[in-house]
């Protein structure tokens, strides 16, 4: 690949420069009601949606896939209960505690792209059907009531900052995301994994194992969701049942505003990013303005519908 390429490839593309614009809008409407937003308070919220932000990322690369996945939302809240009763609130479980929480996520990404691609069911009621025997799971083995907790040393993941600028979460969420811009883009597996999500027939003519590439993709969004439902878990500092249950359409929310297709083919983690900052700035936003919870739902709709009114405007150009 040329330099020019990398390059071009780097550039955030038109519905992420919308993205960041609106965020930008919303900091400056925030600013204008409140009377202040301090570095402190705008990195406080990233610091919030980073779960979600975590969500979304996995989200939009099942979107690049041109599918939909159902579960992220309780495969988050999987990952907070087994996390917490494995760990015990002992901080010497830390690595049994981890690797038990992502094998379960890797194997519901697993099971998701199976049910997908071997029997041919479509990813959305695929996955539906998974979200609920996750949460039926969930209920059988806590029997309504979670135990365990994580240790504070965990916690410092979300709770500690870096030279008091940046909240490590943040940071972690940063480098996942150039992680997975880097593989998408850059990476020979990632590249196929596009090219089958813009044209699956196309992509199994030149070679490439386009039904792998699905498995691969939901593995990996499995995989994010987990990770969020750990970041979630280290906030919370304890289970609970459902906790992460709205995440799964607030991923769809936040990877649409910024900028993904459910055509498929398009993968944009920084519009992702953004997205998921625009949905919790809105709840400050709410909370500034005193207006009840069910506005929120208001707001974000309308957001959805003007992110995909102008991306439907700039391709009819």
């Amino acid at each position: 690949m040329t330099f020019s390429a990398v390059l071009s490839n780097a550039k955030p593309a038109g519905a992420t420069w919308r993205a960041l614009g609106l965020l930008a809008i919303l900091l400056v409407v925030l600013f204008v009601f409140s009377g202040r937003v301090s570095v402190v308070q705008v990195m406080d919220n990233a610091r919030q949606a980073v779960p979600l932000g975590l969500i979304a990322l996995g989200q939009a690369l099942i979107l690049m896939m041109g599918r939909l996945d159902l579960s992220v939302g309780a495969t988050a809240g999987l990952a907070n209960v087994v996390l917490a009763a494995s760990f015990s609130g002992d901080m010497d479980n830390m690595a049994a505690a981890l690797a038990i929480t992502v094998f379960f996520g890797l194997l519901v990404g697993l099971a998701n792209g199976v049910l997908v691609v071997v029997l041919r069911i479509p990813a959305f009621l695929a996955t539906l059907a998974t979200s609920l025997v996750l949460a039926g799971a969930i209920l059988v083995y806590t029997g309504g009531s979670p135990r365990g907790s994580i240790p504070a040393g965990f916690r410092v993941i979300t709770e500690g900052w870096v030279f008091g600028i940046l909240p490590w979460s943040v940071v972690i969420w940063i480098i996942a995301s150039l992680l997975l811009l880097a593989f998408v883009h850059y990476s020979l597996a990632g590249r196929k994994m596009l090219l089958s999500g813009a044209n699956a027939r196309s992509a199994r003519r030149n070679g490439i194992a386009a039904d792998r590439m699905v498995i691969f993709s939901f593995v990996l969004a499995s995989f994010m969701a987990t990770l969020g439902g750990i970041m979630l878990s280290s906030i919370t500092g304890m289970a609970s049942i459902g906790i992460a249950d709205t995440y799964t359409v607030d991923s769809i929310a936040a990877a649409v505003i910024g900028g993904a297709l459910f055509t498929g083919g398009v993968f944009l983690p920084l519009g992702a990013a953004a997205g998921a900052l625009i949905l919790f700035f809105l709840q400050s936003l709410l909370y500034v303005l005193s207006l009840p919870p069910a506005a929120r739902f208001v707001l974000q709709g309308s957001i959805i519908i003007l992110a995909l009114a102008l991306s439907n405007f700039k391709k009819d150009r």
